[in-house]
C-alpha cells in the first residue's frame, strides 16, 4: 500500500501516516490495532525492542532495469528482503551457517571485458572449480560459500533478481514465477558478480550491469573451454542439435551460447544477427531456458530453519511468534518447508549446531 492507501483505510491523513513512519509521533494503540488488521500483521510488528533489528539504511540493493520499475516496486522488494534478513539474523544467532567465502576483486568502471572475465576465472580458482567442468548447481554453490538465496513471490514482474549485503552476510533474491532454469542460473551468477566486484551499488549504473553480465557469462562458460562448443557459422539445421547439447552440458540458454559466440569472435556480428533471426523463427525464445527443467531451488535457509526447529523443539508457528511475523510472512520467505511435525520434542539446544549443508 502507498501512504495514501493506508491513510484512507485508517481514516487518517497521509501526513499523519508519514509522521508515524518517520517516528516523529507515536500512533495510539487503537490506530496500531487498526493498522495491524489492515496490513495483516501482528500489532507487535510495529514495536521496537532490543531483540529486534531495525531496517538497515546503511546498504542498498543492486537493482536492475531501474528505468522499467517504479519506486514502490523496488521499495516492496527491499522490504521483503528485510524480512528475509530478519529471519537470517535470528537463525544465525542460534545456528552456525557456512562461513562467508565471497572473494573480493573490485574492478574499475573502465575495466575491459577481458579484465572482468579474468575475475570470473579468479573466483573459479578460489573456489577450486575446474574450468573444464560446468557448474552443476549455481545456487547451491554460492549458498555453500555463505550467501543466503531466497526465492520470493514478486508483487511485480518488472523487478528482476537482485542482491544486497547486510551486516553479517549477503542475500540474493530470485523470483518465483519465472520458470526458466537457464535465466535463473545466469541471474544468480550475475548477482555473484556484483558481490565480488562492486562494493557499493550505483543506481542506474549500466557499466556495473554490463560487468556483472560479463562475469556471469565467463563464470558459466569459461572462454578457454566453451569456445570448442560454439558455432563458427550461423547455425544450420543440424547445428541446432549441437547447440542444444551444449545447452544441456553447460546449463545455459541457447541464446547465451550465441551471445558468447559473438563475444569470443567465433560468430561475426552479421552471423550472430542471422543466428538470432533463425532462433526467433524456430520459436526458441519462449522455451529456451525451460528446456533444462525446474529452476534451482535455494536450500540453505530452509535447512537452517529445519535444524533450528528440530533442536529447539519448535513449530513454524513458534518461530513466527519469536520473529513477530505471521505464519504467512514466514512462508512468504521460506515457502513450504518439510518440517511440519508439531509433535517433535527432543528438547536439545540449538547452540553451536551446524547446518548440514554441502556444495553440489
Amino acid at each position: 500500500m502507498t501512504r495514501t492507501d493506508l491513510a484512507r483505510e485508517l481514516g487518517l491523513s497521509p501526513a499523519s501516516v508519514s509522521q508515524y513512519e518517520a517516528g516523529n509521533t507515536a500512533p495510539p494503540s487503537s490506530v496500531i490495532a487498526q493498522m495491524a488488521l489492515v496490513l495483516g500483521v501482528h500489532s507487535g510488528y510495529f514495536e521496537q525492542s532490543p531483540s529486534r533489528r531495525s531496517p538497515s539504511t546503511a546498504t542498498r540493493s543492486f537493482f536492475r532495469s531501474l528505468r522499467a520499475t517504479r519506486q514502490w516496486e523496488r521499495d516492496q522488494a527491499d522490504a521483503l528482503t528485510e524480512h528475509a534478513y530478519d529471519l537470517v539474523s535470528f537463525v544465525e544467532q542460534r545456528i552456525r551457517l557456512p562461513e562467508i567465502a565471497i572473494p573480493s576483486f573490485p574492478v574499475r568502471s573502465e575495466a575491459s571485458r577481458l579484465e572482468v572475465e579474468a575475475v570470473a576465472g579468479d573466483v573459479r580458482r578460489a573456489w577450486e572449480l575446474e574450468s573444464a567442468r560446468p557448474i552443476a548447481n549455481v545456487v547451491r554453490l554460492i549458498e555453500a560459500n555463505g550467501v543466503v538465496v531466497c526465492r520470493l513471490r514478486a508483487g511485480s514482474d518488472r523487478v528482476d533478481a537482485f542482491s544486497r549485503w547486510f551486516s553479517s552476510r549477503p542475500v540474493v533474491v530470485l523470483w518465483d514465477g519465472k520458470n526458466d532454469k537457464a535465466r535463473s542460473r545466469f541471474d544468480t551468477a550475475h548477482e555473484l558478480g556484483h558481490l565480488v566486484m562492486h562494493h557499493e551499488p550505483e543506481f542506474s549504473d549500466q557499466v556495473q550491469e554490463r560487468q556483472a553480465h560479463a562475469f556471469a557469462a565467463a563464470l558459466l562458460m569459461p572462454a578457454e573451454v566453451i569456445v570448442d562448443h560454439l558455432p563458427r557459422r550461423p547455425p544450420r539445421a543440424a547445428d541446432w542439435d549441437q547447440l542444444r547439447a551444449a545447452q544441456r552440458r553447460w546449463g545455459v540458454s541457447v541464446a547465451a551460447l550465441l551471445y558468447r559466440a559473438r563475444e569470443l569472435g567465433t560468430l561475426t556480428e552479421a552471423g550472430f544477427r542471422r543466428a538470432m533471426t533463425r532462433y526467433n523463427q524456430l520459436g526458441l525464445r519462449t522455451i529456451d531456458g525451460q528446456a533444462l527443467g525446474e529452476p534451482e531451488r535455494p536450500r540453505l535457509l530452509a535447512e537452517a530453519v529445519e535444524t533450528l526447529l528440530t533442536h529447539k523443539a519448535w513449530t513454524l508457528d513458534d518461530l513466527a511468534e519469536a520473529l513477530v511475523f505471521t505464519r504467512r510472512q514466514l512462508q512468504q520467505i521460506l515457502g513450504e518447508i518439510a518440517t511440519e511435525d508439531d509433535g517433535r520434542r527432543d528438547g536439545r539446544e540449538a547452540s553451536d549446531v551446524v547446518v548440514p549443508f554441502r556444495r553440489a
